[in-house]
């Protein structure tokens, strides 16, 4: 018995491990060039405003198309998939670093974007059906600790190898992708392990009489009970909320603070660094946390109004540097620990079957937050109007809690809804 569950556990460790490589991988990537602009800008002889096009035009893709992703891995099967998705990845960067068109690098970002698109609905549909129950919420916040360990070394990783080794921004970029080689080896080699559950099934639907009518249930009809599940559209908002209220504070803080109370600009990136670290190492608290207190939406409730509360405070108090840095850490500590609890309320929310589409379906809801974000937060500074970087965000993540509360409210009227319907 011991050794079975040895082995379950070691199993479960293989395939988290692998997977979570290929997420930091593909964080990695999110945030390899931003630092790197400055050389792309003389290199390439375009204006930084183009530079910044080029993230938008790759979130826009990745958004666009997580849903497709997500039909896909429920349609052929998520080990392809990701593989595929990931691959995609990697030939845009190698084409980026052999490039000077800037339009072609352009279009290989959207193709970048694409590709990074599988990574969510892909890796959670494999971890639901690979994964041992029990072990699950650490499993999520393993996946998702190991993304934002890759956007936290990033930016650090790229500009080490050109200050250190004197490489070219191509000589990182093409670093970057000899890596990505492995991690895609790594997960053909746990092969095996990878659960596909019932992607290559074919659901049916019953008929009105309670028997099996032998219907095959089509994408479209799948996608439509998504659609019509509250539970699901709530969850996107929230994802929607949470992509404006973080999305605001992380990218403007640093702005904000030297604009509306002096602050240094190190005294600020200090501050968001702690908020980045601590927001990666509160993932991993989550995960025990949700595998062991199974009312995920009161912990992320709870989460997210003591953020909001925290970025009003910010944004209403000329804090001393050390209190700065507690109140930053502590958000991104207290942000982090809402990440699995999520995953987890998604995980339960999913219709059988279709959880590559659930998980598509509610990340392009933060796509589209992130989407937004930049503009609305940046008009705000541009209008001399700092305080409301942290005001906004505060909102927005008390909106942000209204839609876990009201998704868990109507999860728990479904369930009641099933019992009785089962017990007549």
């Amino acid at each position: 018995m011991a050794s079975s569950a040895a082995l379950g556990l070691k199993k479960d460790v293989k395939v988290v491990g692998v997977l979570s490589g290929g997420h930091f991988m593909s964080h990695y990537y999110t945030m390899m060039l931003p630092p790197l602009f400055p050389l792309l800008h003389d290199d390439l002889g375009v204006s930084y405003t183009l530079l910044g096009l080029l993230l938008s035009l790759k979130s826009i893709a990745s958004g666009a198309t997580q849903l497709p992703a997500g039909i896909l891995v429920d349609r052929f099967g998520a080990r392809k998939i990701l593989v595929f998705g990931f691959s995609m990845i990697m030939v845009s960067y190698l084409f980026i670093a052999l490039s000077d068109a800037f339009w072609l690098i352009a279009l290989l970002f959207m193709l970048a974007g694409t590709g990074n698109a599988v990574f969510h609905p892909a890796d959670y549909s494999i971890m639901s059906e690979s994964v041992d129950s029990r072990r699950m919420g650490r499993s999520f916040s393993a996946h998702t600790f190991a993304g934002h360990l890759g956007t936290a070394l990033a930016p650090v990783v790229s500009l080490l190898l050109v200050a250190t080794l004197g490489w070219s921004w191509r000589g990182a970029v093409l670093t970057s992708v000899a890596v990505g080689l492995i991690m895609v080896l790594g997960i053909i080699s746990q092969w095996s392990y990878i659960q596909e559950g019932p992607a290559k099934q074919k659901p049916t639907r019953k008929s009105d009489t309670g028997t099996d009518g032998g219907t095959e249930e089509t994408v479209w009809q799948s996608i439509m009970v998504i659609l019509a599940s509250k539970p699901m559209l709530f969850l996107f908002l929230f994802f929607s909320m949470q992509s404006l209220g973080t999305g605001g504070f992380k990218n403007f803080a640093v702005a904000g603070l030297t604009e509306l109370h002096g602050t240094s600009l190190e005294a600020a990136g200090g501050a968001l660094t702690g908020f980045l670290f601590a927001s990666a190492f509160g993932v991993l608290a989550g995960g025990w946390l949700a595998d062991y207190d199974r009312r995920h939406a009161r912990t992320a409730s709870a989460a997210l109004l003591a953020t909001a509360a925290i970025s009003l405070l910010i944004g209403s108090v000329n804090l001393h540097y050390a209190l700065l840095v507690f109140f930053f850490t502590l958000a991104g500590l207290i942000q982090g620990i809402i990440r699995p609890a999520r995953d987890m309320m998604i995980r339960a929310a999913s219709p059988k079957g279709s959880i590559g589409k659930a998980f598509g379906f509610v990340f392009s809801g933060q796509a589209i937050g992130g989407g937004i974000s930049p503009v609305v937060f940046g008009a705000m500074l541009d209008f001399g109007a700092p305080q409301w970087v942290f005001y906004a965000s505060a909102l927005f993540l008390v909106l942000c809690m209204l839609a876990v509360v009201g998704s868990a409210r109507e999860a728990r009227k479904a369930e009641h809804a099933a019992t009785a319907g089962a017990a007549q």
